[in-house]
């Protein structure tokens, strides 16, 4: 349940590709996760702001005017929240990647957590260290182990589809890229939206976000 104080800091913690689009979702400085919407859409015309710079995990946003939002289709969607005016939004800060690492590994969440996200029980987001991931070849989708369990998907392919912006850009990039070595690695989940006119009825699990320590920069041709 979204709390309504205000003003409210979200700190974003994954920015992914909607068709044309752009769906930014992040946490309150308490681990509240918020997913704010655009005033006259549901998801975000860029993924840069008007000076030009990328949105980006880490970044700090600052909300003035918002309402809760229920979206009717979705009913795990339950983080929303409608921006009422572009005005009522600035970013006023950044967190460094070592910064960013803290933030999150102070509010990890359960893998009962996880089950519950991935069965869209009363939530669509939620944030995890994980201990291995595997990218599926030829595919932009990834299996992970959590405390020593497989997670390799549960819809109809495997693997679970990454659609994380910098990451995706990064597969491109690195087709056969190891984590292996990494320090540490978290993922958030979240779940699509159901489009009923296309026959897609069931809020579906994604990858939303990869955040590792050490940092893996954007690459030369993102997004």
């Amino acid at each position: 349940m979204v709390s309504l104080n205000r003003p409210l800091k979200i700190i974003i913690l994954a920015i992914t590709q909607t068709y044309e689009r752009y769906c930014v979702a992040g946490m309150t400085e308490r681990g509240q996760w918020i997913r704010p919407l655009p005033p006259d859409h549901r998801f975000w015309a860029s993924y840069k702001y008007d000076d030009g710079t990328f949105i980006k995990p880490g970044d700090i946003w600052e909300v003035t005017d918002y309402v809760k939002y229920n979206d009717p289709t979705s009913p795990g969607h339950t983080e929303d929240i409608r921006v009422l005016s572009y005005e009522s939004l600035y970013k006023c800060g950044e967190l460094n990647n070592t910064e960013l690492c803290a933030f999150v590994k102070q509010h990890l969440e359960s893998e009962q957590t996880l089950h519950d996200t991935l069965n869209a029980n009363g939530r669509s987001l939620c944030l995890i260290k994980v201990d291995d991931i595997w990218k599926i070849e030829g595919a932009n989708r990834i299996c992970f182990t959590m405390n020593a369990k497989e997670y390799r998907n549960n819809t109809y392919k495997e693997g679970y589809p990454v659609t994380d912006l910098k990451w995706r850009s990064v597969f491109r990039s690195h087709r056969s890229i190891s984590f292996k070595g990494f320090q540490n690695l978290y993922l958030c989940i979240g779940l699509a939206r159901t489009e009923p006119n296309k026959n897609i009825t069931r809020e579906y699990p994604m990858v939303i976000s990869i955040i590792t320590n050490p940092f893996v920069d954007y690459p030369p041709q993102y997004p």
